[in-house]
């Protein structure tokens, strides 16, 4: 039982990692040109569009983390 939830947590972390960090990436930097461009729509239209789903992202990816230490195996 802990081997099938540890795999099904190590595929969730696999997919929800890089795409957090992809999500949070284009975020940042995307509102750093709009901040460099002194263009406060594409600040907030960048902060609306994604923020609250890399946050979700993020928010699963580090409670399958999470999970994943408790359910793994421990060496001997």
């Amino acid at each position: 039982m802990k081997k099938t939830i540890y795999n099904i947590c190590m595929v969730v972390f696999e997919i929800t990692l890089p795409l957090f960090l992809l999500m949070g990436a284009v975020l940042v930097f995307g509102q750093l040109i709009g901040a460099l461009m002194g263009n406060g729509a594409i600040v907030l239209g960048l902060n609306n569009a994604i923020k609250t789903y890399s946050v979700w992202v993020a928010s699963v990816c580090a409670f399958s983390g999470f999970i994943m230490s408790y359910v793994r195996e421990k060496k001997k």
